[in-house]
C-alpha cells in the first residue's frame, strides 16, 4: 500500500516537472493575438503601410454644437480600393452599408431594401475613419 502511494507521488512530481518545463519554454514562442508590441516603430509603420486588407469594429463619437452621437461601425477594406462600412448601432440606422469600389459609391439600406449608386464618385473631403 505504501509502495503504491510512493509510486503515484513520484509520478505526479515527474509529470508536474515536465508540464512546468514545457510551459516555461514554450509560452514565449506562441504567437496568439496581437504581437505587435515586440516590434520597432519602423516595423510597425511598414506593417501598417503595407496592409492589404483588414476588418475592424470601431466606435465613433460625433460631437456637434447641440449634441453628441455615438455609432458602432464594422469596416472592411481589401486592396486596392474596395471598402465597406456598415452601421451596427444605433438601432434606428442599423444595416446601412456604404460600399466604395474605387469607381462608384453604393449606399444600401438593408432594412428598407433601398440602394443609391453614385458613379465616378470622388471623395469630397478627407475621410478620417479609414486606415488607408
Amino acid at each position: 500500500m505504501k509502495n503504491k502511494k510512493a509510486i503515484i507521488f513520484i509520478l505526479l512530481i515527474i509529470i508536474s516537472i515536465i508540464i512546468f518545463f514545457f510551459v516555461k519554454n514554450n509560452y514565449k514562442k506562441i504567437n496568439i493575438g496581437n504581437n505587435i508590441t515586440n516590434k520597432s516603430i519602423e516595423q510597425i509603420e511598414e506593417y501598417i503601410l503595407n496592409i492589404s486588407s483588414y476588418k475592424a469594429r470601431i466606435e465613433v463619437e460625433v460631437c456637434s454644437n447641440k449634441n453628441e452621437n455615438k455609432y458602432i461601425l464594422m469596416q472592411k477594406y481589401v486592396s486596392p480600393n474596395i471598402s465597406k462600412q456598415e452601421v451596427v448601432e444605433p438601432n434606428n440606422i442599423k444595416g446601412i452599408e456604404t460600399i466604395n469600389d474605387g469607381i462608384s459609391l453604393t449606399i444600401n439600406n438593408t432594412n428598407l431594401g433601398l440602394s443609391s449608386i453614385y458613379e465616378n464618385y470622388q471623395y469630397m473631403v478627407d475621410n478620417c475613419l479609414w486606415i488607408r
